[in-house]
């Protein structure tokens, strides 16, 4: 295919592309229909999209807007991939695959945002992060306590869904719920402004709030439910109570 517009001749841009196609091989290996399929799919969707708008802009801060924009949704898929492994529907082979990738097009925008100038173009950046204990983490989200805490929050609910006795209603909204939470702090970590940053960790603590009203709403139905349920709920104090930390700390700042 010729190239018709300059941003296609970008490499950040064309490494967006490979990873929308990377996806296109794995989601039929996807097993499940979790609401983490459609973040995936919309975010993978949203990187080129965004680099392409920043790459028509002429202002610094114009450009920035939409690059920190593809850069929150890399940074979704990256979160998208870790709920997906964890409730089963991704084989970890895959999911390393994916951030191979993903790695790659987030250290190049983080070099495109570096451009300077009217002209538009690529810069490399390498992006590094390692674990507390030297363990290997491929994006500074997934050192965050919070996240891993959220993310037990997301195996808990893959534990609950084999549960027969819950309802489909309870499942959809939890899955929705558990999986905002992940994907917000991720995003939310991301971004480069304070304002921002607090949104994103605003929109985590709803999602959790959302997550225990309805394990509330289930205990009630579901009696017998209630034991199971106060470790999920246990789980989601924590988060609450880290997530309010974290904005309170932004406030200090």
């Amino acid at each position: 295919m010729s190239l018709a517009f300059d941003h296609e001749d970008l490499r950040v841009y064309q490494a967006a592309i490979e990873f929308v196609a990377w996806h296109e091989e794995a989601a039929p290996g996807i097993t499940g229909k979790v609401s983490a399929c459609d973040h995936l799919y919309r975010a993978s969707a949203g990187v080129p999209v965004n680099i392409a708008q920043a790459s028509g802009k002429r202002s610094m801060s114009d450009r920035r807007q939409f690059i920190d924009t593809a850069y929150g949704s890399a940074l979704e898929c990256a979160a998208c991939l870790d709920v997906l492994c964890l409730l089963g529907c991704l084989q970890t082979a895959m999911v390393q695959a994916g951030k191979t990738r993903l790695l790659t097009l987030v250290s190049m925008l983080i070099g495109f945002r570096k451009s300077t100038g009217r002209e538009v173009r690529d810069e490399s950046v390498a992006y590094v992060t390692s674990g507390h204990d030297g363990t290997k983490v491929w994006f500074d989200h997934e050192q965050l306590d919070v996240y891993r805490k959220a993310l037990e929050f997301v195996a808990w609910y893959g534990r609950l869904r084999n549960d027969n006795d819950t309802p489909r209603s309870t499942m959809t909204a939890l899955d929705r719920a558990s999986t905002g939470v992940a994907l917000n702090i991720a995003e939310g970590n991301g971004k480069f402004s304070t304002k921002d940053r607090r949104r994103f960790i605003g929109h985590a603590r709803t999602s959790a709030l959302q997550a225990a009203a309805t394990l509330d709403v289930h205990a009630v139905r579901k009696a017998k439910s209630k034991p199971a349920i106060v470790s999920g709920k246990n789980q989601l104090v924590d988060v609450v109570r880290m997530l309010i930390a974290w904005e309170r700390s932004l406030e200090d700042n």
